[in-house]
Formats: structure tokens, C-alpha cells, sequence
């Protein structure tokens, strides 16, 4: 009996792909300039020198601006709440509230003067922490008439303020940044102080969203002049460590957070990472826009990227 052996080789054939990174779904514009750009899901607010834009989200794909407001000043920060309570950071006017409840007819509700100038607002709660180029920041209550009722004076320059529960962080320079407790707004208390050596820290955000500033965040983001976009963990407030550094496209020009997602533009490139895991930003979509961009805000659905001369809207990534 003869036995046979018979091999089969089968050959695989492996084409090699390129992952590539998901883009955006567009969804239309707006012809508004805007430097400034602040969402909720019913409005965005764009600011462009001394004039804001009010623009109803009505779902269409041609948003069109419904109202328009002129201040003295120019707008160098925007905070809106759930009551559409406008806060505007106005320069040398200081703090100004707009009421948007007829976003038609904004109508001016109440000012606060500050010690400088007014560069830039976060809000939490019925508070306003309105910061100044160069004196720290005011603490100004916001439920009824705006009231200074506390400062935090700085050791040196706040080039970006955020806000969410009891806590403000400052990105101050050429200290880094600055946590201060302001449960009793009277008495600002420090902290921590997370120092990048020379690098200096130009902006600093914590995650927005549905009641997000109620509560301490576990996570912030700031950016620098070298390092760029990094992720802070704040699980302990008293002692905040950088988690990673995220790879941009290029220098961060705008950031926001919605979430756990933090939205950033950069060079031509609007580029959104997932930080569930801090330690680990996952690149989950890239979105070529305009060299002129400088701006983004982000609601629970949209993405909004601002020109000086129109607002690009995006679908946000599931």
C-alpha cells in the first residue's frame, strides 16, 4: 500500500491599510466674524471686538445671527448659565451682564467694575470670577444684582481663568498653574501651585456640560508655550500632577472640553482626543479648517470653529 503525502500551502494575501482618523459631518455656517465663541444648545454667542452676535440654533443648516449687542469695550471673555445670563469680560468697563431670556432683544442687567482690566470670566454656581490683566481675579455674585463680595490678588500675571464647583484655576504667569478655594469667597484660599519651570501657561479649561460646574473636575487642561496641550489630573486637588501630554496637530491656538472630549485647533486643524483614560488621549476625529481659525466651542451636539470671517458648525463625534 502506497501512502501519499500531500501538501497544500496556502498563500496569505495582506494588503496593507493606513488606519485613517474619522472627520466630521458638517452641518452648515454662519456669516459671522467672531473671536470669541461661547454655546449652549439653543444659542451660540460670537464676539468680534465690542459687538457679540446672538445666533438661535434652530436645527436648519444656515443658522442666522438674531440679535446683535454693542459695548464700549472690547469683549475679552464670554460665560454664559442656564438662565442665559450673558457675562462679559469688557476691558476696561469690567464685568457686564447681558439678559438673553428674549435672545431678540439682549438687555443690559448689571456691571461690576473691576480694579484693571477685565480679560476673561468663568462662572460656577451664582458666582462670577472675573480675571484681571494683571491683579488676580474678582469674585462678583451674580444672583440678583452683581456684587463684588471677594478678590484673589496674584503673585503674577492670570492669562486664563476656569471655574467649576468650589474651585478656580488660573493659568498664571510665569507661576503655572493656580487652584484656589473659594467656598468662602471673602477668604480665597490656595491651593496648589503646579509649576511648568519656563514654560509658561497661557490658558487653562475644565470639562463643560450639563451640570458639570457643580462639581470638582477630575480633569483640566492647559496650554503652554512648548509643552502645548497637556491634561492635568486633579483627582486631588492639593496636589495636581500632569497625566500626558497630547500630540496636536501643531501649537494650540483654541481649546474646549465637553465631557470627557477636549475639542482643539491648531495650524488648519481641528482635532478632537477622548481622555476617559487621562494617561491616554485617543485621536478620535480630524478635521481639516480654515489657517484663519481661532476659535472653538462646543454644545452637547455641535461643534463650532470660528474664522474672522464666518463660524463652520460640526456634528460632535458619537
Amino acid at each position: 500500500m502506497r501512502i501519499y503525502f500531500i501538501t497544500i500551502v496556502v498563500t496569505a494575501l495582506v494588503i496593507g491599510t493606513e488606519a485613517q482618523t474619522p472627520s466630521l459631518v458638517r452641518r452648515g455656517s454662519i456669516a459671522a466674524p467672531a473671536t470669541i465663541l461661547v454655546a449652549t444648545e439653543q444659542l451660540l454667542i460670537a464676539a468680534d471686538g465690542p459687538t457679540i452676535r446672538v445666533v438661535a440654533l434652530d436645527g436648519t443648516e444656515s443658522p442666522a445671527t438674531i440679535s446683535r449687542y454693542d459695548f464700549t469695550e472690547a469683549v475679552l471673555g464670554l460665560s454664559i448659565n442656564e438662565d442665559l445670563a450673558l457675562l462679559v469680560a469688557n476691558s476696561h468697563d469690567g464685568l457686564l451682564r447681558l439678559d438673553l431670556s428674549d435672545p431678540t432683544a439682549p438687555r443690559l442687567t448689571g456691571n461690576s467694575p473691576t480694579r484693571g482690566q477685565a480679560v476673561g470670566v468663568a462662572t460656577s454656581g451664582s458666582q462670577a470670577f472675573v480675571a484681571d490683566n494683571s491683579l488676580g481675579f474678582d469674585i462678583v455674585a451674580t444672583r440678583e444684582e452683581l456684587t463684588r463680595v471677594g478678590e484673589y490678588l496674584a503673585d503674577g500675571f492670570p492669562r486664563g481663568i476656569a471655574a467649576s464647583g468650589n474651585l478656580v484655576f488660573v493659568a498664571d504667569q510665569p507661576n503655572g498653574l493656580v487652584v484656589i478655594d473659594v467656598s468662602i469667597p471673602e477668604i480665597p484660599e490656595i491651593v496648589a501651585t503646579l509649576s511648568l519651570g519656563p514654560d509658561p501657561i497661557t490658558r487653562v479649561v475644565v470639562p463643560d456640560g450639563a451640570s458639570a460646574s457643580q462639581f470638582q473636575p477630575a480633569i483640566a487642561c492647559v496650554v503652554s508655550g512648548r509643552a502645548g496641550l497637556q491634561v492635568v489630573n486633579l483627582s486631588d486637588p492639593s496636589v495636581p500632577a500632569v497625566a500626558a501630554q497630547v500630540e496636536t496637530h501643531g501649537q494650540p491656538k483654541s481649546v474646549a472640553m465637553r465631557d470627557q472630549q477636549v475639542y482643539v485647533v491648531s495650524e488648519n486643524t481641528l482635532e478632537v482626543f477622548d481622555l476617559t483614560e487621562p494617561i491616554r488621549p485617543v485621536l478620535v476625529a480630524s478635521q481639516p479648517v480654515s489657517d484663519q481659525t481661532q476659535q472653538v466651542a462646543v454644545n452637547d451636539e455641535l461643534v463650532f470653529v470660528a474664522t474672522p470671517e464666518a463660524i463652520s458648525i460640526f456634528a460632535r463625534p458619537e
